[in-house]
């Protein structure tokens, strides 16, 4: 097949593309004709009792799940996969990492953050449509289908490295057992954030030393692209800079562009969300406080960049005044051996996505629903045994339930600050026998247990605390705060 008339076919059908190691074809269609004596495989968080729980209920904080472990030869073909969200896990696209080590390694050639590997920057969803990277229009539908080969082993895994559980995680992991070319590159990729990242002087910048760092490794292989995400604050264009590869221990690099724009597909500044093939730009988002959130990528499927000792890609970065952006990013590549050392990622605190308010804008009081899994993280904190459970969706108020231990003693749940006012406080129990107890502490005042317990005052100087007592094991569902009148 010509390669202009297959390359046309992928951009018309690109879930039907492939994307070889070696970076000599794209989307060549005719190889779906080719009959190899490679098997298939899947990997699955199907229930393996023949129920419909197709998940992974709780992955508990600092919980490792293996998604994949198998002995080689093969080859990765496609990963999936969806997690529930509710209310109080606003970061779990940070706080869920994803890990691949090649040939036995003990070193991982993949450590990323799961959302920023599929292009999901700032812990936030959107659609994304390129064509080894889709997330869909369901944006809880994450799609990788880089190849992925492998001689002698490979295993995948999942870490929370949050503080609160994360329920309902589904995938399948695709993959071939098979022989293996000689000569193909293994998979890696990069996670880096600077948080505060000060403009810079690009007047006789030719050595790039205070460029930002999108990757530097060493071996042979090429580099395939990379997701950028930017936090701008407003007034300040960041786009400026060129890009500088420098390649095998070039001081000077080999490879220099016209703008950061123009490295990732578009010219002239980015104007709205794109999705393509090979760059794009999936979110330009306008945030409450006036910064701008975007996610740009670029992806070198036609055109590697190949290095055969070390390659150090960077990008300029200024804009006028003496403000600080916030610079993450993802980078994918092969190379001929399993990475040989790593970095260690941020921790949680640090890498928590930036959160964007109005400071100008008026708290409003409204009734608030607090899920029994937001009280988690504190309740851990304390040294309270806790176990989150999942369930269906309509079975309670967020899909899941906290398992509380108590042998007669009183469990405090901090209530969070509140927009000043009066609260009826309510809990809801799961399948109780009655042997709950309940009072809220304010201070000076307690109020007696109770179904719907009392209320609250809630003021700029104090919330309070609600605690539960049981001769047994216990289970929230959910803590409802009722406003009376505002203060």
């Amino acid at each position: 097949m010509p390669r202009v008339l297959a390359l046309l076919l992928a951009i018309l059908s690109p879930c039907c593309a492939t994307i070889p190691a070696d970076g000599q074809s794209i989307g060549d269609l005719s190889d779906l004709a080719k009959v190899s004596n490679r098997t298939s495989h899947r990997a699955s968080s199907f229930d393996r009792s023949g129920a419909n729980t197709d998940n992974v209920t709780a992955l508990a904080p600092g919980a490792v799940h293996q998604m994949l472990d198998t002995n080689g030869p093969g080859k990765i073909t496609h990963i999936w996969m969806t997690v529930s969200s509710y209310a109080g896990t606003e970061a779990m696209l940070r706080d869920l990492v994803i890990r691949m080590y090649w040939e036995n390694s003990v070193v991982p050639s993949v450590e990323v953050p799961l959302g920023d590997f599929f292009g999901l920057g700032h812990g936030k969803q959107y659609k994304v449509r390129s064509l080894p990277i889709n997330v869909g229009s369901n944006t809880t539908a994450l799609n990788c289908y880089w190849p992925m080969p492998f001689y002698k082993h490979a295993r995948v895994e999942l870490v929370n490295t949050g503080d609160r559980s994360i329920r309902r995680i589904y995938y399948n992991v695709d993959y071939e057992l098979g022989d293996v070319e000689p000569g193909q590159g293994l998979f890696h990729a990069n996670y880096r954030r600077v948080r505060d990242l000060h403009s810079q002087s690009m007047a006789a910048n030719t050595h790039g030393e205070d460029n930002y760092v999108i990757l530097d490794t060493t071996g042979k292989g090429q580099y395939v692209g990379c997701f950028l995400y930017i936090d701008s604050a407003p007034g300040g264009w960041w786009g400026e800079g060129d890009e500088m590869i420098f390649i095998d221990g070039e001081t000077k690099p080999s490879i220099v562009g016209t703008g950061t724009e123009d490295y990732f597909g578009n010219a002239w500044g980015f104007d709205g969300v794109a999705n393509h093939l090979f760059y794009g730009v999936p979110l330009l988002e306008r945030q409450p406080d006036g910064w701008t959130q975007t996610s740009v990528y670029r992806l070198h499927v036609p055109d590697p960049v190949r290095f055969s000792k070390r390659i150090r890609v960077t990008l300029e970065h200024s804009w006028p005044g003496n403000k600080t952006y916030d610079y993450s990013s993802v980078a994918y590549w092969y190379q001929t051996s399993p990475a040989a050392e790593r970095e260690p990622l941020l921790s949680r605190s640090e890498n928590a996505p930036r959160l964007h308010v109005d400071a100008k804008a008026n708290p409003t009081v409204k009734p608030v629903n607090l899920c029994g899994t937001q009280f988690e993280p504190a309740l851990r904190d304390a040294g309270v045994e806790v176990k989150a459970i999942t369930t269906g969706h309509r079975d309670t108020f967020g899909g899941g339930l906290l398992q509380i231990a108590s042998s007669g003693e009183w469990v405090e749940l901090s209530l969070p600050d509140l927009p000043p006012a009066t609260y009826d406080v309510e809990v809801k129990l799961h399948d109780q026998p009655g042997n709950v107890v309940a009072r809220i502490d304010q201070g000076d005042a307690t109020t007696p247990s109770g179904s719907a317990v009392g209320t609250v005052k809630i003021t700029p100087e104090r919330s309070g605390s609600l605690y539960l007592k049981s001769d047994a094991p216990f289970v929230l569902d959910v803590v409802r705060l009722k406003p009376r009148t505002a203060e």
